[in-house]
């Protein structure tokens, strides 16, 4: 056989095996049926804060998190990720890791353990949020996605510097109007373009 014939014979079985076994997705419930079903959230300020099985938000798609009495979802355990009602699960990983890098580290006078909150995020890589450690203060964080990895790409205590958010393309919803130019404060526009 060819190198070619093999190849589509292949592709055929995968094909074959793949539709024998049927998707993983669930089947759409009956109206008639006597079971309960659960409308999917579609934005955190519609759904609960203990919401633990919505899907993830389509890419580029902004979710705000902050509330009249709360500047996010705070995260405190590594099951209060769940709380990121849309968040991709890639990220919701990453914050439980950094959870845990912040939590292993031990200090004399913040003795209380660190957590971190998540203000807004958007899906096609960019959030904010910042990390906190009760009785001892915090500071503001940002993380984005480039190359397809979530890290954090600044922190502090003061605005962010335009310079940063420009190398990131952070979209303006994400960080707000405003940034700093050096010492000065200026507008800030930016569209954001996708990182991955």
């Amino acid at each position: 056989m060819t190198r070619t014939k093999v190849l589509l014979v292949a592709a055929a079985t995968s094909m074959l095996l793949l539709t024998a076994c049927g998707s993983d997705e669930p089947e759409a419930s009956d109206p008639t049926s006597s079971s309960p079903t659960t409308a999917e959230p579609t934005s955190p300020a519609t759904s609960g804060p203990d919401a633990t099985t919505t899907p993830d938000a389509p890419a580029g798609q902004l979710l705000d998190y902050e509330t009249d009495d709360a500047n996010g979802v705070s995260i405190t355990t590594a099951a209060d990720t769940a709380k990121l009602t849309g968040a991709p699960a890639d990220f919701k990983a990453f914050i439980a890791s950094e959870l845990a890098k912040a939590q292993s580290t031990t200090d004399d006078v913040c003795t209380e353990k660190p957590q971190i909150y998540v203000s807004r995020l958007d899906t096609g890589g960019w959030a904010a949020g910042g990390h906190f450690v009760p009785q001892c203060g915090g500071n503001a964080t940002l993380w984005a996605k480039p190359g397809g990895t979530w890290q954090e790409v600044w922190s502090g205590q003061e605005l962010t510097d335009c310079a940063t958010l420009e190398k990131y393309g952070f979209p303006a919803d994400v960080v707000g109007g405003t940034c700093l130019d050096g010492e000065d404060e200026r507008p800030y526009t930016a569209g954001g373009v996708d990182v991955e």
